[in-house]
C-alpha cells in the first residue's frame, strides 16, 4: 500500500525564527502512520528583494560570538516561487498542507494561484478555524481544518489513500458541487497521547537561541491549549466559542508527558534553551508546578516562558526558578489602567504588574513586556503613560506592537473594522496603523513602534531627541541608529 506524501508549507517571515509546533505534532503524528512528510520553510528563503523594515522595532541585544545573519550570509538568494517549484520537482507531494495564521492568508492564497501545482491542498490553523467559509471559498483550496487536525488529517489521509468516502470526517471542510461543506467538530484530543514534535524537520537554525550576550541551543513548547482570558483583541474568545461542546477549552497534558518529551528534545537535540510557550505557565496549580520542577531540574536546561501578571505567587515563582528560567514576557499592553480594563479586558493593575515584576526581578529573573500601541481611544499621553511604566520598571526588553483587529475579536466587531483592502485581501498586519483605532494619526503611531524602546531606556532629558527619531526619514533613521548604540551603555 503507497504512502501519501505530504508537503506542509509554514509561510512564515523571513528570518522569524523559531519552530512552528503544530507543523512539528502533525509531523510526527504522519509519520507514525506511515506516510512521507517534507516541508517548505519561508524562514529561510532568501529573497533578492528582502528588506528589513524600520516597523520592526529597536530591540538592542547584547552582541554574540555570531549571529542570525552570519548563519544565513552564504544563502544564495532565489525567489519563492522558485524554491517551490524545486520542492514540488523534488518530492512531487500528493497534499499540500498549510497552516496560517490570519495576517498570512492573502500572501499564501496569492502565491499558490501563481503556480498551478496538480495535487489537493489543505489549509488549518487560526484563520481557517474563525473564517472557515472564507477560507474554503479559495479555488486553489479544496479542504480546511477546522480546529484541531491531528486526528482528522490521519482519517482523511487513509481516505484519500484508499479511495473511501471523507464526506463524514469531523473538523472538515470540503466542496461538493460547487457547495462549501463545513462538518461538525469533534472533541478535543488528549494532549498526553501527541508524540514528541518532530523538530527534525525543520532547518536546525530555527535552534539559534542568543541570550544575553551567549549562544543557546533551543526553540518553543507548549504544555497547554487554549486561555481562560477575554481579551478583546485576541481570536480566544472567538476560538472558545466556535468550539463549544468539543470539551474543555483550556486545558494541559500531564508533567510526566512534559518532562518525556522535552527530555526527548534535549538528547536529540542538544537542547540547552526552551521557550515554554503557554500563555502563563503560573496559570498551572502548585501541584503541577512542584511535579514539573522535580521532573525538569535533572535536566539542567534553562528557559524563558509568559506569566501573565495577575498570577504571580512566591512560591510559584520559587518553582520555576528550581526548574531553570532565566527570562519572563509579561503583557503590560497599556500603561493605563482604564484603556487596559474597558477596552481591552486586561482587568490587572498597574500595582499588580508592578509587584509581579518586582518579585520576579528579587529572583533574577530578566523580564520582558508586551505593549501595544494604536489602541481605540488612546492618545499620545496614554502611549507615554505605557512608557514610563516600562521606565519605572527597567524592564530590560520591551516588545511593542501596533494593535490589529483581527476577525471575529471583540475590538473587530465592536468597532465594525473591515480587514479588506479594495481588491478583496487582508489588510497585512504591517500596516494595522491604517485602522485608525487611536486618536494619533497613523504615522505617529508608526513612529512609537520605532522609538519606545529607546524612551524606556534611555534618560528622559534624551525624550526631545528621540521624538525627532520617530519620523520616517532618512535623518531620523540615522539618528535612532546612533540612539541604539547609545542604549548598549546601559545594558
Amino acid at each position: 500500500m503507497n504512502t501519501i506524501k505530504v508537503l506542509f508549507i509554514y509561510p512564515n517571515e523571513y528570518l522569524s525564527i523559531g519552530i512552528h509546533s503544530g507543523i512539528a505534532i502533525l509531523s510526527a503524528i504522519l509519520k507514525e502512520a506511515g506516510h512521507t512528510v517534507n516541508l517548505l520553510d519561508f524562514t529561510f528563503i532568501k529573497t533578492e528583494e528582502l528588506v528589513v523594515e524600520e516597523t520592526a522595532g529597536t530591540s538592542v541585544f547584547l552582541p554574540t560570538e555570531y549571529t542570525l545573519a552570519d548563519l544565513v550570509a552564504e544563502d544564495p538568494a532565489t525567489t519563492l516561487e522558485e524554491a517551490y517549484i524545486r520542492k514540488i520537482n523534488s518530492f512531487n507531494p500528493d497534499i499540500i498542507a498549510v497552516s496560517v495564521m490570519t495576517g498570512h492568508f492573502s500572501p499564501i492564497v496569492s502565491f499558490l494561484e501563481k503556480v498551478h501545482i496538480p495535487c489537493k491542498v489543505i489549509f488549518g490553523g487560526v484563520h481557517p478555524t474563525i473564517c472557515p467559509e472564507e477560507t474554503l471559498s479559495k479555488d486553489v483550496i479544496d479542504f480546511i481544518c477546522v480546529g484541531e487536525g491531528e486526528e482528522m488529517f490521519v482519517e482523511l489521509l487513509e481516505a484519500l489513500e484508499n479511495g473511501k468516502d471523507y464526506t463524514t470526517i469531523k473538523n472538515l471542510g470540503y466542496k461538493e458541487n460547487g457547495k462549501l461543506i463545513i462538518n461538525s467538530l469533534r472533541p478535543f484530543i488528549d494532549l498526553n497521547k501527541l508524540p514528541v514534535p518532530d523538530w527534525g524537520l525543520f532547518d536546525k537554525r530555527h535552534l539559534f537561541r542568543p541570550f544575553m550576550g551567549k549562544i543557546y541551543t533551543g526553540s518553543f513548547y507548549i504544555m497547554s491549549r487554549g486561555c481562560p482570558g477575554q481579551c478583546t483583541y485576541c481570536v480566544n474568545s472567538s476560538l472558545r466559542e466556535k468550539q463549544k461542546g468539543c470539551g474543555r477549552y483550556f486545558r494541559y497534558q500531564s508533567p510526566e508527558t512534559t518532562i518525556k518529551q522535552l527530555k526527548a528534545l534535549k538528547e536529540k537535540f542538544n537542547v540547552t534553551w526552551f521557550k515554554l510557550a503557554d500563555d502563563s505557565i503560573m496559570l498551572f496549580k502548585v501541584k503541577y508546578l512542584e511535579d514539573l520542577s522535580k521532573g525538569l531540574k535533572p535536566l539542567n536546561f534553562i528557559f524563558g516562558c509568559s506569566i501573565r501578571p495577575e498570577t504571580v505567587t512566591k512560591r510559584k515563582i520559587e518553582l520555576i526558578k528550581e526548574m531553570g528560567v532565566v527570562a519572563a514576557s509579561i503583557g503590560i499592553e497599556s500603561g493605563n489602567e482604564r484603556i487596559r480594563k474597558e477596552v481591552l479586558w486586561r482587568p490587572m493593575t498597574n500595582k499588580q504588574i508592578i509587584n509581579a515584576i518586582k518579585l520576579l526581578q528579587k529572583y533574577n529573573i530578566r523580564v520582558s513586556t508586551f505593549n501595544m500601541v494604536g489602541l481605540p481611544e488612546e492618545t499620545r499621553e496614554n502611549v507615554f503613560e505605557t512608557i514610563k511604566l516600562n521606565k519605572m520598571l527597567n524592564i530590560e526588553t520591551c516588545n511593542v506592537y501596533i494593535l490589529y483587529p483581527y476577525p471575529k475579536t471583540h475590538i473587530n466587531e465592536k468597532f465594525n473594522v473591515n480587514i479588506y483592502d479594495e481588491n478583496r485581501e487582508i489588510i497585512p498586519v504591517s500596516r494595522a496603523s491604517k485602522f485608525n483605532l487611536s486618536t494619533m494619526e497613523p504615522s505617529e503611531v508608526e513612529g512609537f513602534i520605532m522609538t519606545f524602546e529607546l524612551y524606556v531606556r534611555l534618560p528622559e532629558k534624551l525624550w526631545p531627541i528621540i521624538k525627532i527619531a520617530e519620523k520616517s526619514d532618512e535623518t531620523s533613521s540615522e539618528l535612532r541608529e546612533a540612539l541604539q548604540y547609545l542604549v548598549l551603555e546601559y545594558i
